[in-house]
């Protein structure tokens, strides 16, 4: 307790001990003094600086005065001595606490920290703001300038309590909150205390006069240079990058509270009853209190993601807002980037000032970094948005990419994976923020027993894929330690933390050489590094990485000697091994896709991007089909032999079949639906179970609308109920365009057939997708711009697909 007092810069050097007093004391968990309250005190009047809303508060609340109650204080409390500070407090404090019963909270710590005193006095109960340091005094002297700020527009829905600055800047509060109660919603008795000060202080701030944003670039300006670790770097990018989007435009502006939270307000029967007006300011933006009540208990209170506390501003203040805004145009978002660029900036000055930061700062940062994604983010810029916030997410982290490139993580390569070396729990934590990210659309994850391999599909169908890896296994035996691997990781250029270069070197040789595989040449030279660490293991990779292949047999022999993998450590790597083998066999179904079109529609161009597309971007083996399964060969083949009977077929026109026979048709059809009816199975048992993705080019469509193609002539009824009998492929294609655009392609085709086939396949791809029992998706899309029917493709599929 002494150690408050001389916070104040007041003397205890007391030697009267006449006024001896014992205290109670509640601390915090880093066995810091939270609440102080005195040993005669008969209720827990340090409640009143609990937010008590929600179940676990209420509980502490209801135990509390259980305690007190059953006069249990002496066994539950800790009992300290206040003895010379308790006369120094009579000197200082302007109310007598010998007539008073009073619990004292000690503050959040830092720049800012002010001690707040609680009394009950026959005459009433008031609240004492002690500024324990010289910024505090200053704070203090806003809370009374916003006081009266307030108090000078006459409030009808709200009190304000009477505030007197005493000797020392000691700011003693009158009590308005004693018949009230504390809540977390954002009511209608809320938005009406806004509106009215919105009604009576509302003005229109125009470019370049607006003082809340020169003070956000001014604190903004100043978290740059100061360059603060603990602040990400792309928050302040993205605080920059607002901050350019934001001084063009004129806005309304209110009187705002600055610190509207639910712990700083009563909800009473016809008024709400507001405190702590320190941060009051005139020129706020509109809406700045309706926002903060809610991000901050969203974030400080419930531990919501931004997802979740965006979707409860849109739903309880975004029409409301827009009334007071715009009647033709939906501003309210724009209000919110104002608000967030305003408060995230006057936080930022005033955390950087602080030595040490609690567990709310951090918390704070990750809900602002992803809300400045949502908001500044367009479609096309996600991805890298995303890998930065990855990293940010890590930063307080121990963890280590592998092979990751020496660049701007935002510069990755779309078709590129991050491979992370961390812990097991930091990745639990890592996935569970990722799918609450406000640019993430859906999380896949394929688990083992020593890594996840994470699939994130954002919300424009882009892909990033993690390797999250927690250790270092080759089969059933652990290649190198993560603990020393995450040790010894060095932080690049920019910012990311990778895998040490010795570490890496081992990493490669082991990998490639127990795999029995040649090291690729983009790997070379980290093998040919000259590192520290000397090893067996990299003695090995050293003396035979030159004959082009790292002897995997010697490789095995030397990472069995490990302890990891002897003894109980050997026998559970070999058991989990057990497991993550039967879990990947039944793990990941694959799919089928369908192209269909007439000649010259672009099938081919699209198959090979797509094939490219699925391999790099979903990290799966592609297979190609044309037309049918092909477990029987093509019919000529029996005559001319496979390879013959398939260079015919490829040298010949479609369409030039002479077969007039209704039953050399049937014949034909018959072999090839036998091909299709058993060749499924085969292809879904091959492929699809195995995780593969099979793309036909053409499918059995072409029997149905293009029989001619296949020399078969049989009534259209027939070869569309042959349909009913197959597996139907997950997505089907029909890929089209006019006439000219497919005769400048391909002159193969007159342009009377490319119009009737191409209303054919329109009109059975629509009957077919109008089927109540169709479950499969049949999409016709005219191909006219390569990127554009492939984001398309991509945006069917990959859900699908991942």
């Amino acid at each position: 307790m002494k150690n408050l007092l001389t916070k104040f810069n007041y003397n205890t050097d007391s030697t009267d001990t006449s006024m001896i007093s014992d205290v109670y004391v509640i601390k915090n968990s880093d066995g810091s003094a939270r609440w102080i309250f005195p040993t005669h005190a008969k209720k827990p009047l340090f409640l009143k600086f609990y937010h008590v809303e929600g179940l676990r508060s209420r509980l502490f609340a209801l135990l509390s005065k259980v305690v007190f109650l059953l006069g249990i204080q002496s066994i539950v409390y800790r009992k300290e001595n206040w003895d010379s500070c308790v006369q120094l407090a009579y000197q200082v404090l302007p109310v007598d606490l010998t007539n008073t019963h009073w619990a004292l909270f000690t503050g959040t710590k830092g720049p800012n920290n002010k001690i707040l005193l609680y009394g009950e006095k026959d005459a009433g109960s008031f609240f004492l703001k002690i500024p324990a340091t010289s910024l505090a005094s200053d704070i203090v002297l806003s809370e009374k300038a916003g006081s009266d700020k307030a108090a000078s527009i006459s409030p009808d829905s709200f009190r304000i309590p009477s505030v007197k600055m005493h000797n020392n800047r000691i700011l003693e509060i009158e009590d308005i909150g004693r018949q009230g109660k504390r809540s977390n919603e954002f009511s209608d008795q809320h938005k009406r205390v806004l509106a009215e000060i919105y009604q009576k202080t509302a003005k229109l701030e125009t470019p370049g006069k607006t003082t809340c944003l020169k003070e956000g670039t001014r604190c903004l300006a100043l978290a740059q240079l100061k360059s603060d670790p603990r602040v990400p770097e792309n928050l302040i990018r993205k605080l920059k990058k607002l901050e350019k989007e934001l001084r063009s435009e004129s806005f309304l502006s209110a009187l705002a509270h600055g610190d509207f939270t639910p712990w700083n307000m009563f909800v009473q029967q016809n008024q709400l009853a507001v405190y702590d007006w320190e941060m009051a300011k005139e020129a706020y933006p509109l809406g700045f209190d309706a926002f903060h009540f809610i991000i901050q208990k969203g974030i400080m209170i419930e531990r919501k993601s931004w997802k979740d506390i965006r979707q409860e501003l849109h739903k309880n203040v975004a029409s409301w807002l827009n009334t007071y805004l715009s009647t033709t145009e939906a501003r309210w978002e724009y209000y919110l980037k104002l608000y967030l660029f305003v408060n995230i900036c006057r936080y930022l000055d005033i955390y950087i000032r602080q030595e040490n930061w609690h567990d709310q700062v951090y918390w704070l940062m990750e809900t602002w970094n992803e809300a400045l994604s949502d908001i500044s983010t367009h479609p096309e810029d996600a991805r890298a948005i995303l890998i930065e916030d990855v990293f940010s997410n890590l930063r307080e982290r121990d963890y280590a990419t592998m092979k990751f490139p020496v660049i701007p993580p935002y510069s990755l390569s779309p078709y590129s994976d991050i491979d992370i070396c961390l812990k097991k729990k930091d990745s639990i934590e890592l996935v569970n923020r990722l799918k609450k990210h406000p640019l993430v659309q859906k999380v896949l994850q394929t688990k083992s027993s020593f890594m996840s391999q994470v699939q994130i599909i954002l919300i424009n169908n882009e892909i990033l894929n993690l390797d999250l890896i927690w250790q270092l296994k080759w089969k059933h035996m652990e290649m190198m330690n993560i603990g020393a691997v995450l040790e010894r990781a060095q932080t690049n250029t920019y910012g990311v933390k990778a895998i040490h270069p010795g570490d890496l070197k081992t990493y490669l040789g082991l990998f490639y050489g127990l795999n029995n595989a040649m090291v690729p040449q983009k790997y070379e030279h980290h093998i040919s590094r000259d590192t520290e660490h000397n090893s067996v293991v990299n003695s090995i990779i050293e003396s035979s990485h030159s004959q082009q292949i790292i002897p995997q047999k010697s490789l095995k022999k030397a990472i069995k000697e490990q302890p990891a993998n002897r003894g109980l450590s050997g026998i559970l790597n070999r058991v989990s091994y057990l497991f993550d083998t039967v879990y990947s066999l039944f793990n990941q179904r694959g799919m089928i896709v369908t192209f269909s079109g007439v000649d010259g529609a672009g099938k081919s161009t699209i198959i090979e991007r797509m094939r490219y597309e699925y391999e790099k971007k979903l990290r799966r083996r592609v297979v190609v089909l044309r037309h049918r399964p092909s477990v029987l060969p093509i019919l000529s083949a029996w005559t001319k032999g496979k390879a013959r009977a398939e260079q015919d077929s490829a040298n010949t026109l479609p369409r030039q079949g002479t077969n007039n026979s209704t039953l050399s048709s049937l014949l034909r059809f018959s072999y090839y639906y036998t091909d299709y009816l058993f060749g499924q199975f085969a292809v879904y048992v091959r492929h699809v179970l195995r995780g593969d993705i099979v793309l036909y080019d053409r499918y059995y469509f072409d029997f149905i609308n293009d029989s001619l193609r296949s020399n078969i002539r049989l009534p259209k009824g027939l070869l569309k109920t042959g349909y009913m009998f197959l597996i139907k492929p997950d997505f089907n294609f029909f890929l089209y365009a006019d006439a000219d655009t497919i005769l400048a392609r391909k002159q193969e085709l007159d342009k009377d057939t490319i119009k009737s086939l191409t209303k054919k396949y329109l009109d059975l791809f629509k009957t077919l997708a109008r089927s109540k029992k169709a479950s499969h998706r049949y999409v016709a899309i005219e191909n006219r711009v390569l990127e554009e029917t492939v984001s398309e493709i991509i945006k069917t599929t990959t859900g699908k697909a991942a």
